[in-house]
């Protein structure tokens, strides 16, 4: 028997064994950089709205579970309803006073604002009236349901850590035996008695995993964007660009993923680079473009897009006059919390990529 007979005899051994050799597969499990299965993407808002309002008109909470929500499903995921391979953000609808039932679930949650018209939501028995731009916590396992005083339907982004939780094999989900928790505060109370960020009742010494408000309001958060514009710093990658933190620890507000609003003034085009670390947008005001692994996704408000893992980026808002602002979330703490988030910037061309295609 040649070698090579012997070695084809020696790997049919180890497959009929369950076992695997290493230098057979080292390349695949252990690439020299990451290489994600999802792509650079981005989702017209025109044709979510018109699909998600039609949606509204067909599909009672019931019919469609107690959500109406419309997942981002990644193109380079094989038919998975996720963003990317660790976040998970949809666009739901509700209609005029309607409620989307109580329960709570283990992968933790956020909800961004695109119009609240009347919505409220109510997060273990606090209910926070809602505004345009405003960012919603939903901490897991944290009882919360999403209704609406207003004839007026409500649209919002929901993000969440799905994919992650479901490859932990960690999910649990519940059901609240009543539709609507019951509210056992004032209106608005944890803005009321947290709200200012930066100060807490003098005899409360906890220092919470998560916030203790469940709203962060639009409108300081566009005050601090403003703020932080007059000081004179920005980031060369990112401009002028605030993460929601936890006020009494300074952590993100989610263990699994950070939430960030960022403006990009007019006319500035950012410096490229490439993390560890994936992240889905949601263009909130103003248009522009960012320069993807080489591919030009031109957006406008509404659009959404996402930027995988090690995925070089830069962004440009093409107007002289009119400010672009983002919200986005990124897996960057569980990337950080395994030591495994890493940071390089293009360093050819002035910083700027070449394009190669426009999406």
């Amino acid at each position: 028997m040649t070698k090579e007979n012997r070695i084809e005899k020696l790997l049919q051994n180890f497959n009929n064994a369950n076992l695997q050799p290493l230098w057979t597969l080292e390349s695949d499990i252990m690439p020299h950089v990451p290489k994600p299965k999802s792509i650079p993407y981005l989702w017209k808002w025109d044709e979510i709205y018109q699909l998600a309002e039609e949606a509204g008109e067909l599909i009672t909470l019931d019919r469609g579970g107690d959500r109406r929500a419309i997942a981002l499903a990644n193109p380079g995921l094989g038919g998975m309803p996720f963003a990317t391979e660790t976040l998970w953000m949809a666009v739901q609808w509700l209609n005029g006073k309607e409620v989307a039932p109580a329960h709570r679930h283990t992968p933790q949650a956020i909800r961004f604002i695109v119009d609240g018209a009347g919505s409220y939501s109510t997060v273990e028995g606090d209910r926070v009236y809602l505004e345009k731009g405003d960012l919603v916590l939903n901490p897991p396992l944290l009882w919360h349901d999403h209704g609406s005083d207003s004839d007026e339907r409500a649209i919002w982004i929901d993000g969440l850590d799905i994919p992650l939780t479901r490859y932990l094999n960690a999910n649990f989900f519940e059901h609240n035996k009543n539709d609507v928790q019951e509210v056992n505060t004032i209106r608005n109370f944890s803005l009321l008695k947290y709200g200012s960020g930066t100060m807490k009742p003098a005899w409360e010494r906890e220092k919470p995993v998560y916030p203790l408000m469940s709203t962060f309001k639009w409108s300081r958060t566009e005050q601090a964007l403003l703020d932080l514009e007059k000081s004179g710093a920005s980031s060369p990658f990112d401009d002028i660009a605030l993460e929601y933190i936890n006020p009494l620890t300074g952590n993100p507000v989610m263990k699994t993923f950070s939430c960030w609003i960022q403006m990009i003034r007019p006319g500035v085009h950012t410096q490229a680079h490439q993390e560890v670390c994936s992240t889905v947008y949601f263009v909130f005001e103003g248009s522009g473009y960012s320069v993807i692994d080489g591919v030009r996704f031109d957006w406008k408000k509404g659009d959404l897009f996402v930027i995988p893992n090690w995925k070089l980026h830069e962004h440009v808002n093409t107007s002289s006059g009119k400010r672009a602002l983002l919200f986005s979330i990124n897996d960057r703490p569980t990337m950080e919390a395994l030591d495994k988030y890493r940071e390089q910037a293009y360093t050819e061309n002035s910083g700027h990529q070449e394009v190669k295609s426009i999406f």
